[in-house]
C-alpha cells in the first residue's frame, strides 16, 4: 500500500486536483475536510450525478442544505479522507468538477482526457475568479440558516397537511361522483377537470416527500411519495428525485440542468443553438432545422405545450426506471405504476365512446397546465450564465430563481412553491413556511448586495415570454443574415 496515502492528511488544492485525475478519487470538501465518496456514489439516495457535480468543490453549503444533522454526524465521517491544507490560504478555492469540464466525454468517470490544470484554472472570463468575493455572502447565509432553524421554520406543520388532505378528498370525491353518476358526455368532462385538479394539488405533497420534508425519514417519505406520485399520479417519484436533485445543484445550466433542456420545443438561451452536450441525458442535444422552426414560435406555443407536459413527465419516468436498474425501490415503483395504469385505463374503458375517453384523457392532463407553467416560471426567465465553482451557493440560487408574489389566500393554488428562491436556498424547509421565510431572505439579500427577484404572476409570465421571444427573434435574425449573405454571394 502507498504509505503516502495512509500518512498524509493534508492536501493542497493542486494535490486534490492531481488525485482526482490520476486516481479517479471523488473528493468533495466540507468545512475544509476532504471526503472520498467512491464507495458511496452507487448507493447515494440522491443519485450519482449530484456527487459528480460536487467533486473538487467546497460543497459545505450544498451538503448542509440537503442533509440532516444526523447524516452529517454519522454518515459523512465514514468517508473522511483528509484535510485541506490552509497554511497559505484560509479558504479553499473550488476546482471545476471533471463532469463539467468536457461536455463531449461520454464516460463521466473517465478523466484520462483531462489534466489537473483543467480543474485548477478558470479559463472562462465570466467566472468568479476569487472565492473571497463571496465570503461575506456565505457567512451571512449560514447565519440566516441558523436563525430560521431557531425560529422553527424547519419544523413541519402537520396541521397544514390535514387541511390539504381535506382538499384532496373533496377533489377526488367530486371526480368520482361525476364519473359514477355520469349520464352525458359533459359529466365525464367535469370529472376529468376535478381529476386534473386532484393531480395538480397532490404534486405539492409528492414534492415534499421527495425532499424528505414530511417525516424526514427516507423510508417513510419514499413510500408516501410512491403512493402519491406512482399509484395516484402515474409518475415515478424515484425519477423525480434523481432529476430534481440535479436541478437544485446546477440550476439553469444549459449543459447540466435537465429542467431547462427541452429541445426541440424550447430554448431559454441561444447557447442551445450550439447543440450542447447534456451531462444528464448523456447525449448531444441537437439543434436541428426542425428545432429552429419550432423555437421560432416558442413564445406562442409555450402555454399550448404546457398542456401536454404531463405526458413528458411520465415518459421520462419510464425511461428512468428502464435504464436505472439499481434505482432505489425500483420494483416497488414499477408495481405502483402498474396499479396506476390499471385503475386509469379502467376509467377510460368504462367511458361509453372512444371519443369521450380521449377527451377525458386529454382534459384531465391539460388541467394540470398551470402547475407546469408555475414550475418553469421560476427559472425560464432567469440567468443561465456559468459563473464558475467559486460562486457561492446562495448567490447562485438567487441569481437563477424567481419568486412569485400572490395573496395569502391563493397559496393553496401554488402550494407554497411559488417561493422557489426560498425553496432553493433551504430545500429541506417545509413549504408551508416559505412565506414567513421570504421576509428574512429579502433582508439577507439586501444586506449582502444580492437581488431577490420577486414578480407578480402576470409579470412573471411576461418575463418568461419575453425571454422566449428574444431567443426566437435571434433565430429569425440569423436566418435573415444568412439569406442576405446568400444574395450577395450569388451576385
Amino acid at each position: 500500500m502507498n504509505n503516502d496515502v495512509v500518512e498524509k492528511k493534508k492536501y493542497t488544492r493542486e494535490e486534490i486536483a492531481q488525485r482526482i485525475i490520476d486516481n479517479g478519487d471523488l473528493l468533495v470538501i466540507h468545512s475544509n475536510k476532504i471526503y472520498r465518496l467512491n464507495a458511496w456514489i452507487k448507493h447515494h439516495p440522491g443519485g450519482d450525478m449530484v456527487i459528480l457535480h460536487m467533486v473538487g468543490k467546497d460543497a459545505t453549503d450544498e451538503i448542509n442544505a440537503y442533509h440532516s444533522d444526523h447524516i452529517l454526524r454519522t454518515k459523512l465521517p465514514l468517508f473522511y479522507f483528509g484535510d485541506v491544507d490552509t497554511e497559505n490560504c484560509d479558504d479553499f478555492k473550488s476546482l471545476i468538477p471533471p463532469v463539467q469540464c468536457d461536455y463531449n466525454i461520454k464516460d463521466i468517470n473517465n478523466n484520462r482526457l483531462l489534466t489537473p490544470e483543467t480543474l485548477l484554472n478558470y479559463n472562462n472570463e465570466n467566472m468568479i475568479q476569487d472565492s473571497v468575493e463571496h465570503k461575506h455572502i456565505i457567512e451571512a447565509y449560514r447565519q440566516l440558516y441558523s436563525k430560521l432553524r431557531f425560529l422553527g421554520l424547519f419544523d413541519c406543520n402537520y396541521f397544514e397537511y390535514g387541511r390539504e388532505c381535506i382538499r384532496y378528498f373533496i377533489l377526488a370525491f367530486l371526480a368520482i361522483y361525476f364519473f359514477v353518476t355520469a349520464t352525458k358526455a359533459w359529466h365525464y368532462n367535469i370529472s376529468a377537470v376535478f381529476l386534473g385538479a386532484f393531480w395538480h394539488q397532490l404534486t405539492f405533497t409528492a414534492h415534499d416527500a421527495g425532499h424528505l420534508a414530511i417525516t424526514h425519514s427516507y423510508r417513510i417519505d419514499s413510500y408516501i411519495g410512491i403512493f402519491i406520485a406512482n399509484v395516484l399520479g402515474g409518475i415515478s417519484i424515484g425519477w423525480w428525485k434523481y432529476h430534481h436533485n440535479i436541478h437544485h445543484l446546477v440550476t439553469n445550466s444549459p449543459e447540466h440542468d435537465p429542467d431547462i433542456q427541452h429541445l426541440p420545443f424550447f430554448a431559454v438561451t441561444p447557447r442551445f443553438f450550439q447543440s450542447v452536450y447534456s451531462t444528464y441525458h448523456k447525449r448531444i442535444l441537437s439543434y436541428t432545422w426542425a428545432a429552429s422552426c419550432i423555437i421560432r414560435f416558442q413564445h406562442f406555443s409555450y402555454y399550448i405545450i404546457m398542456c401536454f407536459a404531463r405526458f413528458n413527465l411520465q415518459i421520462q419516468s419510464y425511461i428512468y426506471l428502464y435504464k436505472r436498474t439499481n434505482g432505489p425501490y425500483r420494483y416497488v415503483e414499477i408495481f405502483a405504476l402498474l396499479i396506476y395504469w390499471y385503475w386509469f385505463l379502467y376509467v377510460l374503458w368504462v367511458i361509453p365512446t372512444y371519443t369521450e375517453s380521449f377527451i377525458y384523457l386529454m382534459l384531465s392532463y391539460a388541467v394540470t397546465m398551470p402547475l407546469h407553467v408555475q414550475i418553469t416560471l421560476s427559472h425560464f426567465g432567469m440567468s443561465t450564465e456559468d459563473l464558475g465553482p467559486s460562486e457561492s451557493f446562495p448567490a447562485k440560487m438567487l441569481r437563477t430563481t424567481m419568486d412569485i408574489a400572490c395573496p395569502t389566500w391563493l397559496d393553496f393554488f401554488h402550494g407554497g412553491l411559488q417561493y422557489q428562491a426560498v425553496h432553493h436556498l433551504f430545500p429541506r424547509m417545509p413549504r408551508h413556511n416559505f412565506r414567513k421565510a421570504s421576509y428574512y431572505v429579502k433582508q439577507f439579500a439586501d444586506e449582502v448586495g444580492l437581488t431577490y427577484h420577486v414578480y407578480g404572476f402576470a409579470s412573471g409570465n411576461m418575463k418568461v415570454l419575453n425571454v422566449l421571444k428574444d431567443v426566437a427573434m435571434q433565430i429569425k435574425l440569423m436566418r435573415d443574415v444568412a439569406v442576405t449573405s446568400n444574395i450577395y454571394t450569388d451576385h
